[in-house]
């Protein structure tokens, strides 16, 4: 049962102050950008001030989301006296905004479903049943009109929204997806969201760079034992293939989606020393408990975690002899 409550105290809140800035977690994904899209136009619309901050840039694959005017780095942010509204962000120190205008603000509300919420914040609203945080944000905004009987989502946030929630569910593929995931989608879509530019961008517009980086990829995944597969991505390779870190992520159910898999682990160097890790699993390998063995998290089924000072060989040795523990 989604907590009304701490719904309720968040729109309080929000209707009695004014000045915030909203944002999520580091190297967005279309859950972080669709969730803090909508927020931020909601705000917008209730005639809050109001700034969307987030540090990285976006992803190819999202950029028909990007509005120049809309979207700022922390540099451009000179007020401090803000209220941060944290979204899709398991882990406070994942927030991507600089660090002097978190302690300076005056406080953060944090909505968000990661199983592995830390749950930081003055107010929370924390739901890990929940199939992403852009589906949290729609029953804020879903809230907000039924209490007060207007309709506020219009194509812009439905957009979003829709965004965030296929990206989560994986086209609503994943375990993650319930009911109400397809009550959302259908309201969405009735509201103006445009999911034919949605899919096109997000599942029908790689580059054929990334094919070929793709290519090398799978060409060098190994399935261990039948039932782990591990694949890896180096910063030579992403450059080689002029692509950007943030573009090569869908290249991570590939590890998944083999007969007889059960686990799928994806190694990608963002840079010498800072290794990103993706895991992914089927039916029963709980993801967060072997993210959280390197100081990761997220969700059951999919989660990640940051591994540094090593290369991706060492990375890699590292994340097997834990691995095997689980299947």
């Amino acid at each position: 049962m989604i907590n009304i409550k701490e719904i309720n105290d968040i729109l309080d809140f929000i209707e009695k102050n004014d000045n915030y800035i909203v944002t999520s977690h580091e190297n967005p994904d279309g859950d972080n950008i669709g969730s803090s899209l909508a927020m931020f136009r909601f705000l917008e619309k209730l005639g809050k001030r109001v700034s969307y901050v987030l540090d990285d840039e976006y992803p190819n694959n999202l950029m028909f989301l990007y509005e120049k005017e809309i979207k700022k780095k922390s540099y451009q942010v000179n007020d401090r006296n803000q209220v941060i509204i944290a979204l899709d962000a398991g882990d406070y120190t994942r927030l991507n905004i600089d660090i002097d205008i978190l302690e300076k603000s005056r406080g953060i509300i944090c909505v968000d479903h990661h199983v592995t919420n830390g749950e930081y914040g003055f107010l929370k609203f924390i739901d890990s049943d929940m199939s992403s945080t852009s589906e949290m944000v729609y029953e804020i905004i879903s809230e907000y009109e039924n209490r007060h009987e207007v309709k506020l989502i219009d194509e812009k946030i439905a957009t979003a929204l829709y965004t965030g929630l296929i990206t989560d569910t994986g086209n609503f593929q994943y375990s993650n997806t319930c009911p109400s995931s397809f009550l959302m989608a259908s309201n969405l879509i009735e509201r103006g969201a445009d999911k034919i530019t949605i899919i096109e961008n997000i599942y029908q517009n790689n580059s054929l760079n990334f094919y070929k980086l793709l290519g090398e990829t799978l060409e060098n995944l190994e399935v261990i034992d039948d039932k782990i597969s591990i694949a890896t991505v180096t910063k030579e390779m992403i450059d080689r293939n002029s692509l950007k870190y943030d573009d090569i992520d869908p290249i991570t159910p590939y590890t998944r989606d083999i007969e007889g898999v059960e686990l799928g682990i994806f190694i990608k160097e963002k840079q010498m020393g800072e290794i990103k890790v993706s895991f992914r699993s089927k039916r029963y390998v709980d993801c967060t408990k072997l993210a959280k063995e390197f100081g990761g998290g997220g969700h059951v089924r999919a989660s990640g975690c940051t591994i540094k000072d090593v290369d991706t060989k060492i990375a890699r040795m590292m994340i097997l002899e834990k691995a095997e523990k689980y299947i």
